[in-house]
């Protein structure tokens, strides 16, 4: 839609139960009440809206102190694999029996580097001829 606006509303003790059962309607996991604790003390990385990844990748790049951001993505779910791939997401891992109330309960772990290794770190030689 040409000239439409989207704004990311802040999670905030008002709305967390919101955030609760629009979680339990859209995913097949429950999360525990820690979870939601921690979604509060995050401030600004736990904006409400579609465009939360975009924002988090902002956040943490402006930030400048995450080297990695990773996140579980059950082994079936191409289409979300695939979304993570388009923001360069790799998979490094996977883990068995991640979930435990849906079948695969399989979860790849996806990771995206932050950090561009810095020319000094590199494995350079220098040779004088």
């Amino acid at each position: 839609m040409k000239g439409s606006r989207i704004e990311l509303g802040d999670v905030t003790p008002h709305n967390i139960k919101q955030l609760k059962r629009l979680n339990q309607v859209i995913f097949p996991v429950s999360y525990n009440d820690k979870f939601y604790k921690d979604v509060l003390e995050v401030g600004e990385l736990a904006k409400l809206g579609t465009k939360m990844l975009n924002h988090v990748l902002n956040i943490c790049e402006k930030d400048g102190t995450f080297d990695n951001i990773y996140l579980h993505v059950q082994i079936s779910n191409e289409s979300a694999i695939d979304f993570y791939r388009r923001f360069g997401f790799e998979i490094i891992e996977t883990k068995k029996n991640y979930y435990k109330r849906i079948e695969p309960a399989d979860a790849h772990v996806l990771q995206k580097n932050l950090r561009v290794p810095s020319a000094q770190n590199a494995d350079v030689q220098k040779t004088d001829n």
